[in-house]
C-alpha cells in the first residue's frame, strides 16, 4: 500500500468480499479495514495538514544523539539486538517492535526525534515519509506534545518480558531498575516519569504510571537516575 504496489480501496474490497463469503472472521476483516480506512488516513492527514512545521516537532526537547548500534544492531540487550538485526537483513519488522522496542529505548533514553525518524525512513522498505513520520514522532516519539496521540507510549522491561521470550536469554533482568543486571528499559522507564513528571501528571492517561513513581521513594529516585545517566552516556 505504502508503497503504490496495492489500491487500498481494491485490498478494503477484498477484505469485506472475503467476510461475505465466509472465509475470514468478522472481528479479523473489521480491524484490518478499520487500519486502512481510519488509521491510514488519520496518519495522512496528520502529515498533510501540519508539515512541513511538523517535521521539526520536538515536545519533550529530546537531544541525545541516536546510538551508532541502531546501525548494526551490535548491543547485549537482547529484545534490541534481535529486532535491529532482523530489520537490517530484511528491511522489515512487526509494528510492535517498531513501537515498543526500537521507538520505546530511543524514547526513553532521550534521542532527538528527527534522528529517530531518519533511521526508520533508512532500514524499513515500507516506509514513506507521509505515514513513516507522524507515526514515528506522534506515536513512537510523543515529539508532536500529543496532537497523533493521547499519551507516551511508555512501558518498563517487564512489557517486554510479557509479550515475548528475549528476556529469558538476556544478561539483564527486567523486574530489576538498579545494579549490574537491571534492564536498561526498566530504569529508563522510571528516568524518563521522573523527568517529565510535572508534565506527564496533568495527563489522565498515565495516572496509573504516575501513581507508581510516587510510590518510590528519595533514595530508590536518586539511585536510579544515576543509573539512568550512567547508562545514557555509555551509549555516546
Amino acid at each position: 500500500l505504502n508503497l503504490k504496489l496495492l489500491n487500498p480501496r481494491e485490498v478494503v474490497q477484498t477484505a469485506v468480499d472475503a467476510y461475505s463469503k465466509g472465509h475470514a472472521p468478522l472481528a479479523a476483516v473489521e480491524g484490518f479495514v478499520r487500519q486502512i480506512l481510519g488509521w491510514r488516513e488519520y496518519v495522512r492527514g496528520i502529515y498533510w495538514l501540519h508539515m512541513p512545521d511538523y517535521l521539526e516537532r520536538n515536545a519533550l526537547n529530546a537531544q541525545a544523539a541516536l546510538p551508532a548500534w541502531y546501525w548494526t544492531g551490535q548491543t547485549d540487550m537482547a529484545c534490541l539486538k534481535d529486532a535491529i538485526t532482523q530489520t537490517l537483513e530484511h528491511g522489515y519488522a512487526h509494528h510492535i517492535q517498531r513501537l515498543m522496542v526500537t521507538g520505546l529505548y530511543a524514547l526513553l533514553l532521550g534521542v532527538k526525534p528527527q534522528e529517530v525518524h531518519a533511521w526508520y525512513l533508512s532500514v524499513y522498505v515500507d516506509a514513506v515519509e507521509w505515514v513513516e513520520l507522524p507515526n514515528t514522532l506522534g506515536m513512537g516519539q510523543y515529539a508532536d506534545g500529543g496532537l497523533m496521540a493521547s499519551k507516551p507510549y511508555v512501558a518498563s522491561g517487564k512489557y517486554i518480558q510479557r509479550m515475548s521470550n528475549h528476556c529469558a536469554g538476556c544478561k539483564y533482568d527486567p523486574a530489576q531498575s538498579t545494579g549490574p543486571r537491571a534492564c536498561p528499559f526498566t530504569t529508563l522507564y522510571w528516568d524518563f516519569l521522573m523527568r517529565h513528571e510535572d508534565d506527564l501528571k496533568q495527563n489522565p492517561r498515565m495516572a496509573m504510571q504516575i501513581k507508581n513513581l510516587m510510590r518510590l521513594d528519595e533514595p530508590m529516585r536518586k539511585n536510579i537516575a544515576v543509573q539512568a545517566t550512567a547508562h545514557r552516556n555509555a551509549q555516546c
